[in-house]
């Protein structure tokens, strides 16, 4: 467990786990349990991000780049685990899904495309804290845009609702990855962020339907215009909270961290149980189902170490 004398490494994901639910933090960063359970929304997400980072390099085929790693995730997957029925018809289905939402995208953002340059994906940085304390950070993208430095942030959604986009300029994440990035790179910060947002199709290949068919529809379906926007993008020169404000709920966070010790120190916040779309949290079953019995940890394995290269690590902060 966390100890005053013991370096304290937080990311951005393991922040928000902390602060949605103290029990949640405990199951997944201290025990460390990850549910053997095939996640559709991951598979995609990773799928579209690699996509659309493919279209931002302007290599010679982004689309085939991009269905070269669906199929080695699709490998990946079957690999690691034993999906049901439905889990192998979702992931083949992916096929197109992944491929129509990456051409909407070069579609939808030719001008965008054309103005901008890729500078970087998956960028690294540490920022110490204090003597216990170090925030790692992994930034999906950093590219050009007209000549100016910009954090590219994209997200896929199941929605794209109104209160979603009222909430983007304080999103923590980015706030995060931006103050913390140009405070580690002082002499060459990030200028501006570009939030974007693709909507995951909600339309599904029909029983008799071919491929070239779906494929088309799922085009209509991108194209068409309703009162549920498929995208939004949004660029703002920087995020509405500070460096001081973000800074604060991090050192403070963490020293909750430090002070919980024991398994009743990290208490459960039981609105989280379910998300606002339903989806149960993955430790409902330790939580609410009988706790950790050798039953229930057979549903779970021990997840793998997580490293970020803290090589260019900044001096306390705090």
């Amino acid at each position: 467990m966390n100890k005053p004398d013991k370096v304290l490494h937080i990311s951005v994901s393991s922040l928000n786990d902390f602060m949605a639910c103290r029990r949640l933090y405990y199951y997944k960063r201290i025990k460390k349990y990850e549910k053997i359970v095939f996640n559709l929304a991951m598979f995609v997400g990773k799928v579209v991000h690699v996509g659309i980072a493919a279209l931002l390099e302007k290599g010679k085929d982004p689309i085939k780049t991009t269905m070269e790693y669906y199929r080695e995730e699709k490998k990946e997957v079957n690999n690691k685990m034993v999906l049901s029925t439905n889990d192998l018809e979702d992931v083949a289905k992916q096929e197109f899904i992944v491929k129509g939402m990456v051409l909407a995208y070069k579609k939808r953002y030719q001008k965008l495309l054309k103005d901008s340059q890729h500078l970087q994906s998956e960028v690294e940085g540490a920022l110490q804290l204090s003597d216990n304390v170090v925030f790692v950070i992994k930034l999906d993208n950093l590219m050009n845009v007209r000549g100016i430095k910009t954090l590219h942030e994209l997200k896929t959604s199941k929605y794209i609702t109104p209160d979603y986009i009222r909430m983007i300029q304080t999103n923590r994440q980015t706030t995060i990855y931006y103050r913390a990035y140009n405070i580690i790179y002082p002499k060459k910060p990030i200028k501006a962020i570009l939030y974007d947002i693709i909507r995951k199709p909600s339309i599904r290949q029909k029983k008799n339907e071919t491929k070239i068919a779906y494929a088309e529809r799922l085009k209509d379906w991108y194209d068409a215009p309703d009162d549920m926007s498929k995208f939004h993008m949004e660029r703002f020169s920087e995020p509405i909270v500070s460096e001081e404000e973000i800074i604060n709920t991090i050192i403070k966070v963490s020293e909750e961290m430090i002070r919980s010790r024991d398994k009743e120190d990290y208490y459960a916040n039981h609105e989280q149980c379910a998300s606002y779309y339903g989806d149960i949290c993955p430790y409902y079953t330790l939580c609410h189902e009988g706790g950790e019995t050798r039953e229930n940890l057979l549903l779970y394995q021990i997840r793998k170490p997580y490293h970020v290269d803290k090589s260019n690590k900044k001096g306390k902060h705090a």
